[in-house]
């Protein structure tokens, strides 16, 4: 089919260029760091604490290498008039944009699973234990966190125009989501106190905004999955339904769909 010719060009070419290789490196070095350090920072460790121990350095590195895959997969092409071409062929938008998707997801997932499988043996050897339920379970939230960021690189890249200002929007992304939105808490209450809808902290709609952002969604989950948390706002036994890690695992997996889907719709009636 189209699309899957469309993944097999974009795997193959996402090996070629050194700032790629160089991103994928780094993904993959980060993982297997951690489990080089893990076991010298704490006695008989665990892959469940290897995911706890991960998650600062992940919830940087991979929005940024995310959206670093996704932003120039389509806008770079439709400057230089190859995308052109390339619907020339008998290829629809769709399946481009799906395969292009799908092959660069699929590069992200490889490195993130390389790099977890060598953590993990490094945490279990040779003092440790590895807990392969637990290697599997982190790797697809890993890697679900991971697709959420290139779905969000594609849909920047899908529904701009010119490298330019796909790169500004790019790194306007990265800065809103991981530098600014944890720290939105407090101007969010102070607006809502102002408009007397605080009452002494946020109300639980205004939690589930705050937390809608995929890093803090991806923490939660990981934190109640492995860590086995249950207290605070979000998992503690009177926090409502919808901000549990159920809704959050579902919800970080509708990051993974929804940019992508509706860059496609622009994409869709745009003319080259």
């Amino acid at each position: 089919m189209p699309w899957q010719a469309i993944a097999r060009k974009e795997i193959r070419g996402l090996v070629k260029p050194r700032s790629i290789k160089l991103g994928l490196f780094l993904v993959g070095f980060t993982f297997t760091m951690g489990g080089y350090l893990l076991p010298t920072a704490q006695a008989t460790p665990t892959t469940t604490d290897y995911t706890g121990y991960m998650q600062g350095a992940v919830t940087l590195l991979l929005p940024l290498f995310g959206l670093l895959l996704g932003y120039k997969t389509v806008v770079a092409e439709r400057e230089s008039g190859q995308l052109e071409l390339l619907l020339s062929l008998p290829h629809s938008r769709k399946g481009t944009v799906f395969g292009k998707f799908v092959g660069r997801t699929a590069v992200l997932a490889m490195v993130v699973g390389l790099g977890i499988l060598s953590g993990s043996a490094l945490v279990a050897y040779p003092f440790g234990s590895l807990e392969p339920g637990v290697m599997v379970g982190y790797f697809l939230i890993t890697g679900l966190y991971g697709m959420a960021f290139v779905s969000i690189g594609m849909a920047i890249s899908t529904m701009t125009t010119s490298s330019r200002l796909a790169t500004a929007a790019t790194f306007g992304i990265f800065f809103l989501f991981v530098v600014l939105w944890p720290e939105l808490e407090v101007p969010l209450f102070l607006v809502l106190d102002y408009l007397g809808l605080a009452n002494g902290g946020l109300p639980d709609w205004a939690l589930f905004v705050r937390g809608l952002e995929p890093g803090m969604l991806y923490d939660r989950i990981i934190a109640a999955f492995f860590g086995q948390v249950d207290r605070g706002r979000y998992l503690g036994p009177d926090a409502p339904w919808f901000l549990g890690e159920w809704p959050a695992l579902v919800l970080l997996g509708a990051w993974t769909i929804a940019p992508v889907a509706i860059g496609y719709r622009r994409f869709r009636g745009t003319d080259l």
